[in-house]
């Protein structure tokens, strides 16, 4: 456990103790103290001016771009999208053994495969899946019943979870998948291969082996187990009704007919069970954080989702697609988790053109920086921007959508709240403030998926299940790959 030894924690203004947040650096840093924090913890590169104002430039040569302004952030990942490639160590980390998936493929390759996959996951299809959703849901409820008055670490427990609906999702129950095998490849994955190299700093080209990699054996072991599951799935007859993996080996392009071969469906079956339950995972995780330390603190959200939850009959059994309008309440405290610890905390870009954000010139091949762990906490765009505060994202509040000024060059980030923003405390949201899911044409195709089943799973523990802090205990938010907790997140477990 990490002991919060400050002597005043921070507040808000009325004196309510903040939940733990990352202390950032008084300014940016150079090239040799970057790579050493980037090795402990990403989020701790983001100077503390990123928190209060839209733009920061620096760096020799090209340079970077550090953007929290929501038009300039559209600007990147929506308008100008194909002129900001992923950064080549972003790619370099997401990048499979071998080939490529959804997450590295850029131009017709990515248009092809990501058409071919959406029907997956349109809200029809992902309904489909909320049994699967339920079954999980019940099964981490009794778990957890059964250790009533015990400190229990749940973020593997929400990973048991997730990876259960995963894994039922993707093969129907009809193939084994090692779970265990499937969350030790995940750690080693962020522990050797998700984490900057001195190669990248140095500037390397990208075919030097990374160290991480070639430490990282645990990846050809998942390799090995997919290709079998595959090759076992082809010989047989699909689904019905047809699961993920079946849709992907149908999956054809509509204009050339091309189809997805072994190692597009070994890539793209791995990524989505890695990321589709690490996200989730992470989102239930820092949820319950949140509610444990709001009731520490006398706040009513945990009484409130119970309340909510039983309401809707989750006393006797687990949420259904049907009970989900009637759960708004979950929804936002989901929404809030993810806004103060977004899983994909920190992006980064590439120009591969000249461009020119907030009248500031971006020579082809400067990183544009892209903080949303800053932007989701940044004082221009959120009242309160380190407090808990769910009722940010209540439907009363979403609908009151604000139309502000367009592009807020030199202006500040708070003035820019454009078409499509809703309000947050007093003042109007433009939608890429919030970005947990990224954005643009390259948001995650999951969102909806993570988003239902965050909600199912929630819903129907706190019918049943109390959670606590244990005294003395401060979880430390760390990202390298994913924003987990990185002293994991013991809370004791009480019975409704």
């Amino acid at each position: 456990m990490a002991l919060d030894t400050r002597p005043d924690p921070a507040t808000t203004e009325d004196g309510r103790p903040l939940p733990v947040s990352v202390t950032p650096p008084a300014a940016p840093l150079g090239m040799f103290a970057t790579y050493r924090t980037a090795r402990r913890n990403v989020l701790e590169l983001i100077p503390v001016a990123a928190y209060n104002v839209p733009i920061l430039q620096g760096g020799r040569g090209v340079g970077w771009i550090m953007i929290q302004d929501p038009p300039w952030l559209e600007h990147v990942l929506k308008t100008r999208e194909p002129n900001y490639p992923k950064s080549t160590v972003a790619k370099r980390i997401m990048r499979p053994r071998e080939g490529e998936n959804l997450l590295t493929l850029e131009g017709a390759d990515w248009r092809w495969q990501h058409r071919a996959m959406t029907p997956m996951f349109q809200r029809r299809a992902i309904e489909a899946q909320v049994p699967a959703m339920a079954d999980a849901a019940c099964a981490s409820t009794q778990r957890l019943v059964a250790q009533t008055g015990e400190t229990v670490d749940v973020y593997p427990e929400m990973v048991a979870a997730t990876c259960d609906v995963i894994c039922d999702v993707a093969l129907s129950g009809r193939e084994a998948l090692d779970r265990q095998a499937i969350t030790d490849g995940i750690s080693a994955f962020i522990k050797h291969v998700a984490r900057l190299s001195i190669l990248d700093v140095l500037g390397a080209p990208q075919w030097v082996p990374r160290p991480g990699q070639i430490m990282n054996r645990r990846g050809a072991r998942l390799d090995g187990m997919i290709d079998h599951i595959i090759a076992t799935r082809r010989a047989a007859t699909p689904s019905d009704p047809p699961d993920l993996l079946d849709m992907l080996i149908a999956a054809e392009d509509a204009e050339t007919g091309q189809r997805m071969d072994e190692v597009a469906l070994r890539n793209n079956l791995l990524a989505f069970i890695a990321a589709g339950h690490e996200t989730t995972a992470l989102a239930l995780t820092w949820a319950l954080y949140l509610l444990a330390f709001d009731r520490a603190h006398g706040g009513a959200w945990q009484a409130r989702l119970a309340e909510e939850a039983l309401a809707a009959g989750l006393d006797a059994r687990p949420a259904t697609a049907a009970d989900l309008d009637a759960l708004p309440l979950s929804r936002q405290v989901l929404s809030e988790a993810l806004r103060l610890y977004p899983p994909a905390g920190f992006m980064t870009r590439t120009a591969r053109i000249d461009d020119e954000i907030a009248g500031r010139e971006v020579k082809a091949g400067a990183t544009a920086v892209l903080p949303i762990y800053a932007v989701h906490r940044h004082a221009m765009l959120w009242d309160e921007p380190n407090a808990f505060d769910p009722a940010r994202f209540a439907p009363d509040v979403a609908k009151s959508a604000g139309k502000g000024a367009g592009k807020g060059a030199g202006k500040g980030a708070g003035n820019s709240a454009g078409k499509g923003g809703t309000k947050s405390g007093g003042r109007a949201r433009h939608r890429y403030a919030y970005l947990p899911f990224g954005a643009g044409p390259r948001v995650c195709i999951g969102m909806q998926f993570a988003l239902i089943e965050a909600q199912v799973i929630l819903s129907t523990l706190m019918a049943r299940v109390a959670v606590e802090i244990p005294q003395g205990f401060v979880p430390e938010p760390r990202m390298w790959f994913t924003l987990r907790p990185g002293t994991g997140m013991p809370l004791v477990i009480a019975r409704r």
